[in-house]
């Protein structure tokens, strides 16, 4: 048996340190987080956007939990292992582990939930983002076994991520409403549109440096402010004590109240220009019209408007890192460093459009939404850049929620925003391969599905870096995906907050975080 208690990815992020004074670790208190939109579902397998993340994230355990350097940490499981070429697993679960009913959480209760996630219909963003699971099996009440299609070393850390959290059976029908916990922190409330709070859970099961049960305070509150200015505002006033993200031309202003920490770094995020190449098409509208970015010059015509480093400077104010139409950072171990990103070529986006067959002064309808740092900022860089290609550019903005239940996946050209993956396999099969739950370009390439197939079973690291760099190098040139730059992420505490840590994933485990009274 080979003994695997964490993963290292190998991956460098640059991470914000914060220096406190010597405080004594405290308990109790109300601890607040302003973000852009509220909380729409408490369902776990079916959430999407980050905004929910926080209350899901809180209210649910996983078998591990993702640290900062992308380790695989352990949370309902204690430890596992794996026989042969990583094929067949074993999870032990904390014998500890409580639901918020008080009733033990088993390994039934482990095999329901990940075979839940694994059902598309039940978790449509989640069914390709554990793993290639084939079955799981019941050993005993805290034993089970993870059967797998291939050889996949990074299931411990594909099962710390957004969806294969643990939830109840018998909580299936009440989740959204009565949900029952297997996290730090159970709901005391929920209002659709308006504040989330949640409050310890008395069952917890993991422990905090104080040898006592986590969380370290009392309450949570998810508090949406959809203005970034209101949000720093309410920070400075103490209404909330923390804000998920600062818009990029905030961080100056941020950086001067010395009431304040800004908490940061390098991510493997990203916001792409996508072009749908099968959008949903509206009754009247004009199929030929809606599928145009089928046209593969016109795509490539598109990556050549775009000044990257320019586009960097507009729409992150500098923070960020200049990218090349693919989805792995240059700082990841397998970024292929051969792909050079594109280089502004007015003159030949031109040409490709002309021989694509646009004229000149064409209209394309640009979506995108101020709610997320850099999305709105990039569309109207690019809008400008298009234009001296002779392409007008019709930005329309949508609400942040609106965007995620009527723009993303279903309208030919958007703005995305996508946050960073643990593994190279969630990075890229997700938005890549035809049957990806988040293939929002809706490509579909045999030999790219191939190699994302291969290179995931593939234990020989040399041959599997190899796969995922000729991927990179297909998933570039398709152009489906204009890829500008990998962007910086920033949240900002008050200094009452404690343990705040960057996270490369830009998650929060706030059970870990205390105030100081």
């Amino acid at each position: 048996m080979n003994k695997i208690n964490s993963l290292v990815l190998g991956a460098c992020f640059t991470v914000a340190l914060i220096s406190y004074p010597a405080y004594s670790l405290e308990r109790g208190g109300v601890l607040s987080l302003a973000v852009n939109s509220s909380v729409k579902t408490l369902d776990p397998h079916k959430v999407v956007g980050a905004d929910s993340y926080h209350a899901t994230f809180h209210l649910f355990s996983t078998l591990t939990r993702i640290d900062e350097n992308l380790n695989a940490q352990p949370e309902l499981a204690t430890d596992w292992s794996h026989e042969g070429k990583a094929i067949n697993w074993t999870f032990h679960l904390n014998k500890n582990a409580k639901f918020s009913n008080g009733r033990d959480i088993t390994a039934e209760d482990v095999k329901f939930s990940l075979n839940r996630v694994l059902d598309r219909k039940q978790s449509p963003r989640g069914y390709t983002r554990v793993g290639p699971i084939k079955e799981i099996i019941v050993l005993d009440k805290n034993t089970v076994k993870i059967i797998l299609t291939k050889s996949y070393l990074e299931l411990p850390i594909d099962l710390g991520g957004v969806y294969p959290r643990i939830i109840a059976k018998e909580n299936i029908n009440d989740i959204n409403t009565k949900p029952i916990s297997s996290g730090p922190f159970i709901l005391e409330s929920w209002t659709p549109g308006g504040v989330t709070t949640l409050v310890k859970n008395p069952y917890y099961y993991l422990n905090g440096e104080d040898g006592k049960a986590l969380p370290y305070v009392d309450k949570f509150k998810i508090v949406p402010i959809k203005e970034n200015t209101s949000q720093l505002a309410a920070l400075q006033s103490g209404a909330v004590q923390m804000m998920y993200r600062i818009n990029y031309d905030l961080i100056s202003t941020a950086k001067k109240d010395e009431s304040l920490v800004l908490v940061g770094g390098a991510t493997p995020g990203y916001q792409p220009f996508i072009l749908n190449l099968k959008p949903i098409i509206k009754e009247g509208a004009d199929k030929e019209k809606a599928e145009i970015f089928n046209n593969e010059k016109l795509r490539e015509a598109i990556s050549y408007m775009i000044h990257r480093e320019a586009i960097i400077n507009i729409a992150l104010s500098g923070y960020g890192t200049v990218a090349n139409d693919q989805p792995v950072p240059p700082f990841h171990p397998y970024f292929n460093h051969d792909i050079k990103p594109k280089k502004q070529n007015i003159k030949l986006a031109k040409k490709l459009l002309k021989e694509a067959g646009i004229k000149e002064g064409t209209h394309f309808t640009l979506y995108t939404s101020t709610g997320r740092a850099g999305m709105s900022e990039s569309a109207t860089a690019f809008q400008q850049m298009a234009k001296q290609a002779g392409l007008n550019i019709d930005i329309k903005l949508v609400d942040i929620a609106t965007y995620w239940t009527d723009i993303d996946f279903k309208v030919p050209f958007m703005t995305g925003n996508w946050g960073g993956r643990a593994t190279i396999s969630a990075s890229i099969k997700p938005f890549y391969h035809s049957d990806g739950s988040s293939n929002e370009s809706h490509i579909n390439n045999p030999e790219l599905d191939r190699l994302l197939d291969e290179a995931e079973g593939e234990s020989n690291i040399d041959i599997r870096k190899a796969k995922y760099a000729q991927a990179q190098k297909i998933i570039s040139d398709s152009n489906v995906t204009i890829i500008p730059y990998f962007k910086d992420a920033y949240a900002v505490v008050t200094k009452k907050v404690h343990n705040a840590k960057h996270h490369p994933l830009t998650y929060w485990y706030v059970d870990k975080l205390w105030l100081s009274h």
